[in-house]
């Protein structure tokens, strides 16, 4: 070991200065575009609105801007809004365990404070006119004025991230990365937020403004999903089906039935069907949520998908699953963004939706996909034959959406036989008359004639 390394003096221990510790614990708070965003977007969900507006100049890198008509802040709140650890949500650890708000840390716009420009108007329910509200980085209010505003509250951050220089240029290069991300994020809150309108819209340059996404404000999740993504992705999902855990799904997880507590999630929402085709090439449509919180458990996601590759080997399905649960049973404070989450009981989590997926799925490829019953009449017409060859596309249920075409090769050949072992094919002549008015049918009789062909020359 050199001289220089053992001849520096020890020094003393002291406390980093407040404005440095901000800085510090702000830029692990707010890491992304995406948590910027959903911060703000929590924040108007919180306060009760009904109505929400996401507007971006240059996807983000110039303003973000959040507006809602939510209940305002009152002036009382207007000075500890933006410091640190104030909340209106928490007043000990102990309420952390019930808390139904997205935010509850008091962190979020300390945060955003320091790390860009960081304005706010608002007016409370019980103001006459509205305040228009600008703070420093450090979160201390240094200008307040009348600012004419309807009931509600717009949050506007400029020049996000250009405190820390080096993350403000890595933002800027990837600002179409970051820019993708938070538009995933903000689907999530599209669609668990029922009874919210959300929007959002972005302006490059001068350029007109476009609408990137929006939801009508419907207290449905089905309405919210058809509203981002469109009616064809309505059309290729099924709804979640809960059962209770097979044995043998219990005995893979090394569970106990005795010891299971019933009734301790319940799981709605939807998944793609397992018909190749009408998944995803990619895992950019999945969304999961605990108690209407969108997360990332990433063991549920892995389960997923598993289960989805037994059916459709090569395609990944959409997903968007609500798992509600006991308030007790959940930790949501791991992590500053709230996006990992530990759950008591996951292996019967798991084990949950295993059995139900595979469930859903064994029942779709089950279902007989000829428009064909057997009857017990002693002449099978040339109508009925045409009609088992040429209707191959599964029968919805009463209830169901129609189901897409199946591959002709999806024809089971086992099937066919049973479909054509009634009393009038059980003579060598009886099958070659069949044929012969069958003739007349649709190309794909080559196929039947060949494989009655076999079975003559068989018998």
């Amino acid at each position: 070991m050199s001289d220089a390394c053992t001849s520096e003096p020890a020094r003393a221990i002291k406390a980093i200065d407040k404005h440095s510790v901000h800085q510090i614990c702000s830029g692990q708070v707010v890491l992304t575009l995406a948590t910027a965003v959903k911060e703000l977007v929590e924040n108007s969900v919180d306060a009760g609105a009904t109505n929400i507006d996401v507007r971006l100049k240059e996807c983000g890198a110039e303003l973000v801007e959040v507006s809602d008509n939510g209940k305002g802040v009152e002036e009382a709140n207007f000075e500890g809004l933006t410091l640190k650890h104030h909340t209106s949500k928490l007043r000990d650890f102990s309420d952390l365990i019930h808390v139904e708000t997205f935010g509850f840390r008091g962190e979020a716009l300390s945060s955003l404070c320091a790390l860009s420009n960081l304005s706010v108007v608002t007016c409370h329910e019980s103001s006459q006119v509205g305040t228009k509200l600008v703070f420093d980085h450090k979160g201390h209010l240094v200008q307040q004025s009348p600012n004419p505003r309807q009931q509600g509250t717009t949050v506007s951050l400029q020049q996000l991230f250009y405190t820390l220089p080096v993350r403000h240029k890595e933002f800027q290069r990837n600002i179409k990365k970051e820019y993708a991300k938070m538009i995933h994020v903000l689907q999530s809150y599209c669609i668990i937020s029922t009874g919210v309108r959300i929007t959002c819209s972005n302006q490059n340059g001068q350029g007109k403004r476009s609408t990137v996404l929006s939801t009508s404000g419907s207290q449905s999740m089905r309405d919210n999903i058809g509203a981002i993504f469109g009616p064809k992705q309505l059309q290729s999902l099924l709804p979640f089906q809960q059962v209770s855990p097979a044995e043998n799904v219990i005995e893979e997880y090394g569970l106990k039935d005795a010891d299971l507590p019933k009734q301790l999630f319940t799981i709605t929402g939807f998944v793609s069907r397992g018909d190749h085709g009408v998944g995803r090439s990619a895992t950019d449509r999945q969304f999961f949520f605990i108690n209407n919180r969108p997360c990332d458990p990433l063991k549920v996601t892995k389960l997923v998908n598993e289960v989805y590759h037994m059916y459709n080997r090569h395609q990944y399905p959409f997903v968007a699953l609500n798992i509600a649960v006991a308030s007790e049973c959940v930790d949501v404070n791991v992590t500053p963004d709230k996006r990992q989450i530990f759950l008591q009981e996951e292996k019967l989590l798991l084990a949950i939706l295993k059995t139900s997926l595979i469930n859903m799925y064994e029942a779709g490829v089950n279902k007989i996909s000829l428009n064909y019953t057997p009857t017990p009449s002693t002449n099978t017409t040339t109508s009925e034959i045409c009609q088992v060859v040429s209707s191959n596309d599964k029968v919805p249920e009463p209830g169901e959406e129609p189901v897409r075409q199946t591959p002709k090769s999806s024809l089971n050949l086992a099937g066919l036989k049973a479909a054509f072992s009634s009393s009038s094919f059980s003579s060598s002549s009886g099958i070659k008359s069949s044929v012969t008015k069958a003739s007349n049918c649709a190309p794909t009789q080559k196929t039947l004639q060949s494989f009655f062909k076999g079975t003559v020359k068989a018998s």
